[in-house]
Formats: C-alpha cells, sequence, structure tokens
C-alpha cells in the first residue's frame, strides 16, 4: 500500500478537522568556548544542539483547545462551492463560509465527545476502512483521481477521516438513545380556503354529519387523509397541540392556518406505536442537532478567521 492517509464520505455537511499540527521553525546555532582550566593553552569550543521551535500553523477555530487548520477549511469550503453549483445553486460567500465553519465545529464536537466516551481509533482500523475504500473504487490510482477531484491533500484527507470516524461513533451513540416508539394518533382533515364556508361545514358536524363523508367532499384525492403522527412531528404545532388532547372520534373547532382554515379528526390513537421510518429520521436529527447545541453551550470556541 503505497499511502496511508483515510477515506472520507463527506461532501460539505455535517466535517471537522482535529488539527494539532506543528512546523519546525530554524533557530540559531549557538557556540560558547570552554576554556580548560588544567591547560589554560587550550580552549575547546562546545556546540549545543538547537530545539526546535513549535508554530501552529494557520487556523480558523480553536474548539477546546484543538485547531480547525486555515487549510482544511479552505479544502472543504471548496467542495461546498461545488456541491452547490452541482444543483444550480449560486453560493454567498459569507453565508457559505460560515455554514463550513459551522459543520467543522460541529463535527470537531463529536469527535471530542467520542474520545471522551473511549472511543479509541486505532490504526489498524483506519487501514481496515482504507483498504475497503480502494476495493470499492477499483484501485489505488482512482482514489488519487478522487482526492484530486475533490479538492483533499492527502494530509486534510487523513486528518478530516479520521475526525469523521470518531463523529460517526458519537452520531450513532445519540441516535441510539431516540425511542423507536411513541404515542400516536391517526387522524383526518377537512381543510378550506374560506373562513365562510370552514364555519358552514363545522356547523353541519355539529348537526351530526359524518366527518369521513365530507373530507372526501372537500379532498376527492386522499380524503383528508393524515395518517399517523407522534408529537413534535407536524409542521403545524398548533393542529397537534389541539389533536393530541382529543380522543377518537372527536375533532377540533376551525383552526386557522397558513394554509387555509382546518378542521381535524381523531380516528386512532395509540400510546406506544412503532415510529415511522421518517419519523424516526427526523426524530433522530432534533436529537443531534440538541445534542450540538448543548455541547456548543459548554465548549470554549474562539472563532480566528475564515
Amino acid at each position: 500500500m503505497k499511502n496511508h492517509w483515510l477515506p472520507n464520505l463527506i461532501l460539505f455537511s455535517f466535517l471537522l478537522i482535529n488539527a494539532c499540527q506543528r512546523s519546525p521553525l530554524a533557530t540559531v546555532v549557538n557556540t560558547q568556548e570552554v576554556t580548560d582550566i588544567s591547560n589554560p593553552t587550550i580552549a575547546a569550543t562546545a556546540t549545543f544542539i538547537p530545539t526546535e521551535t513549535p508554530v501552529p500553523l494557520p487556523a480558523v477555530a480553536i474548539v477546546n483547545g484543538e485547531r480547525i487548520l486555515q487549510s482544511d477549511f479552505d479544502e472543504e469550503f471548496q467542495r461546498y462551492q461545488d456541491a452547490a453549483t452541482a444543483v444550480g445553486n449560486t453560493v454567498d460567500l459569507e453565508i457559505g463560509k460560515a455554514t463550513v465553519l459551522e459543520n467543522l465545529i460541529d463535527l470537531d464536537l463529536l469527535a471530542q465527545a467520542a474520545r471522551q466516551d473511549g472511543f479509541e481509533l486505532t490504526d489498524e482500523m483506519v487501514q481496515q476502512r482504507l483498504e475497503a475504500l480502494i476495493k470499492d473504487l477499483g484501485s489505488e490510482e482512482k482514489l488519487e483521481t478522487w482526492l484530486a477531484t475533490n479538492h483533499y491533500s492527502h494530509e486534510g484527507f487523513e486528518r478530516l477521516y479520521r475526525i469523521e470516524i470518531e463523529a460517526a461513533h458519537m452520531r450513532e451513540q445519540i441516535i441510539a438513545e431516540v425511542p423507536t416508539t411513541a404515542e400516536q394518533i391517526h387522524a383526518r382533515q377537512i381543510m378550506v380556503q374560506s373562513k365562510q364556508l370552514a364555519t358552514n361545514i363545522y356547523n353541519q358536524l355539529q348537526a351530526g354529519a359524518d366527518f369521513a363523508t365530507l373530507s372526501w367532499i372537500y379532498d376527492p384525492i386522499t380524503g383528508g387523509e393524515l395518517s399517523w403522527f407522534p408529537r413534535n412531528y407536524l409542521v403545524i404545532p398548533e393542529i397537534e397541540e389541539a389533536v393530541f388532547a382529543l380522543q377518537p372520534g372527536e375533532y377540533t373547532e376551525i383552526i386557522a392556518t397558513d394554509y387555509g382554515y382546518q378542521i381535524v379528526q381523531v380516528v386512532e390513537k395509540e400510546m406506544a406505536r412503532p415510529l415511522t421510518e421518517d419519523a424516526l429520521l427526523a426524530f433522530q436529527r432534533s436529537a443531534l442537532a440538541n445534542w450540538v447545541q448543548m455541547a456548543k453551550s459548554n465548549a470554549q470556541i474562539e472563532i480566528l478567521s475564515q
């Protein structure tokens, strides 16, 4: 194996640099004359070996004492720009740089927490991942091409991937604590754009009209089906708050939202129903976001430059 750097599956979001690199600065060699007392005619000159003076490489931020290198930030920002251009988006430099820096800080915090949690990244682990990547790509030469295409220096690639492996470990610990079941409601709705029409429909319901029948009249495609959902999942919190206070068969009053005027009926309710894939993913993302926010509030973060 010619190279020892490691694979990185990072596009933009979510990479961090645990940079503790130092480059030596040459020091002046000093000489000191030493006189032999027993023979004053003989003088000896001793040369002292200089010590290296550690000089930190330029950094954009320091997170709990660990440096995020300027070079790694620059490479990551290039990848961010490429990703945006690939989907036809124009990059706002100020927003883009702030986004990249925040992502690097987030991953650095995750990686640090993994080490504190007892995770130890060994050379054998990274070597196995490197060999797997080379196998997937087909050859070391193709890995070289991939690195160049994605703006990776060899040193930056190794730093970033080590951080990503550690961060991934911590992410897995966080999302593993997210419950896979929750109290959920199966609901359907009647939604119209006119407040007067909504009032008319509500009066019909109060007079004994069948909710399901009316929901199909005003939504002939889905019948107002909202399916199952847990708390803290809907994009309209006021509807969620109202329906979780109801029992099956009951319906809300008219709720005015940005989408129109809605009346929602609870069809079924379960206290521990398995989450859908989408709901579980949403909860996992929320758990990660909350963890990062808490970690930042307890961290020492110094922004140097961008």
